[in-house]
């Protein structure tokens, strides 16, 4: 089975859901990417399952994201947004993660700098709404973050921590290795191997990103470590069956390695029924 732990998809009808964008850095988009655009595209690819990341564009409103778990739930699983400040977490996250809801929940910390405020006294109902809900935590961050999201995998340990992206600039990091050190050491931290097409300088298969996301398995090994498309940014530079076939032929990887890389930590992780 092979699951896509890394999609993104929004609605055509902006009156029903308006964009409420969050990143300064990220605009509304100028392409289409509904649910039935991307379930066309794994059928085409041959892709069982994929994780559906709520969309920074949409904010704390998670509506389009539930419409398509509701239809789909075979197909899809969430990863949704809320305030990181808010003060009623348990009521936030128990109305887009309840039974049938998302299974994790995503920080946008990119850009943001110092990332402490996460770790303080403030944000503790929050973890432990999550630690309660047995959710994930997925982070689009800076490497630069990582001691803050290492402390915090330490206290939750029996939470998922899943590094989703770090940025186009860390492909040029040389001192990016001491950092994925840091974050391997914790046991629950997790890794997506990420298509960032739009993030190489050379044509496909994006040689310039592979020591990168080589040095992470180095360290993760694929059993903590899962294949994400970057949908649909990643259709700007090539087609989503390229981006599945480079996932699956990443290089110096044993064929029990690929099948974890390209479906089972998904699935163990994020609690993915296997078909």
């Amino acid at each position: 089975m092979i699951i896509d732990a890394h999609s993104h998809v929004w609605s055509t009808d902006v009156l029903q859901y308006p964009w409420q964008p969050i990143l300064a850095h990220v605009p509304p988009p100028t392409i289409d990417a509904p649910l039935e655009m991307l379930l066309a595209d794994m059928d085409r690819a041959g892709v069982d399952r994929a994780v559906l990341v709520q969309p920074s564009v949409y904010g704390w409103d998670n509506r389009y994201l539930m419409t398509c778990l509701a239809a789909w739930p075979r197909r899809f699983v969430g990863i949704c947004l809320i305030d990181p400040r808010s003060a009623r977490p348990h009521e936030d996250l128990a109305r887009w993660c309840g039974p049938d809801g998302c299974k994790g929940l995503r920080f946008n910390l990119i850009r943001q700098g110092d990332a402490s405020w996460l770790a303080s006294e403030e944000r503790r109902p929050l973890f432990e709404a999550v630690t309660a809900l047995r959710l994930s935590l997925s982070f689009h961050m800076d490497i630069d973050q990582a001691p803050v999201i290492a402390t915090l995998a330490a206290r939750y340990p029996s939470t998922p921590f899943i590094v989703d992206y770090l940025g186009a600039s860390i492909h040029d990091r040389s001192d990016a290795g001491a950092f994925l050190d840091l974050l391997a050491a914790r046991k629950n931290v997790y890794f997506k191997l990420l298509c960032v097409a739009e993030d190489a300088r050379t044509p496909y298969p994006f040689s310039d990103i592979i020591p990168f996301y080589s040095a992470v398995l180095e360290r993760f090994g694929a059993a903590r470590t899962m294949f994400g498309s970057d949908y649909p940014g990643v259709g700007t530079v090539c087609s989503y069956e390229d981006s599945v076939r480079w996932g699956a032929n990443f290089p110096g990887l044993t064929s029990g390695e690929r099948n974890l890389l390209m479906g089972g930590t998904a699935a163990r992780i994020l609690g993915i029924a296997i078909m």
